[in-house]
């Protein structure tokens, strides 16, 4: 059953306030503050009557600084070169630190910042929300869940979302399924609701805010890793360089 989190974003919009009659700096910044309230009251959302298993907490580390081990719920790691995964400072149109993944040569290791649950669950619902920023230029950025790392030191990824060139979204690397758009330059939210089952594991991906629309439904393969789900993947591999900032990432759980 569908949880309805991804379907927020159009009622949201319809409750906008009206800016027919603003213009310049005023309409950006009631628009930018439209979006933040918008991913808040979506988290507020993913968080009734579920488990928090994982939520960022980056506004008190140091800007330069890797991401603490330790975050609001669960736990984060970084793989790559020294200094790939790094605390950055708020992009245009927000006020908060975001965790900035950057692959400066080909040559070197994939960047990665992973987060792990605070728990092993198994079958229900699991929600993700976060927001990212994708400059202009920058290779693929990729967003993945993984299985579980507890009792195991590695983790399989089971449904990867690639955000290519053209600014579309490749699921699994499967061409035929790409759907939606989202901006350069401009952050915007993603909201996946992950729904696994005894015999079936789907995902309800949307994309939302200035800029950005799109939504997909898709059967998650293979079931028996989607059993097992555990952290959320953000990463830039072989051969792509650039880089792309993530925060507010939430994760949350219903028992089905």
């Amino acid at each position: 059953m569908h949880s309805g989190i991804p379907d927020l974003p159009a009622r949201l919009d319809a409750a906008a306030p009206n800016t027919a009659h603003t213009s310049g700096a005023p309409l950006r910044a009631l628009k930018r503050a439209s979006q933040l309230a918008s991913i808040g009251l979506l988290m507020m959302v993913a968080s009734c009557a579920s488990e928090t298993l994982f939520q960022s907490s980056f506004n008190a580390s140091p800007v330069g600084a890797p991401p603490p081990q330790a975050q609001a719920t669960g736990t984060i790691s970084v793989g790559g070169a020294p200094g790939s995964v790094t605390i950055v400072g708020p992009v245009p149109g927000t006020t908060e630190n975001w965790v900035q993944v950057q692959r400066s040569s080909e040559q070197a290791p994939i960047s990665e910042m992973r987060c792990d649950f605070s728990a092993s669950r198994g079958d229900g619902t699991y929600s993700l929300l976060c927001s990212l920023f994708i400059p202009s230029g920058s290779g693929l950025a990729t967003v993945e869940f993984t299985t579980s790392p507890f009792g195991s030191p590695q983790s399989a990824g089971f449904l990867h979302l690639d955000f290519l060139q053209d600014n579309t979204v490749r699921l699994d690397d499967d061409a035929g399924e790409v759907f939606g758009t989202f901006p350069r330059d401009q952050f915007f939210a993603l909201a996946v609701t992950l729904e696994v089952g005894a015999s079936s594991a789907v995902a309800h991906i949307s994309l939302f805010g200035t800029g950005a629309s799109g939504s997909k439904d898709h059967d998650v393969t293979p079931l028996s890793l989607a059993h097992q789900v555990g952290a959320v993947k953000f990463w830039m591999g072989f051969p792509w360089t650039g880089s792309f900032d993530v925060t507010d990432i939430h994760v949350s759980y219903k028992a089905p």
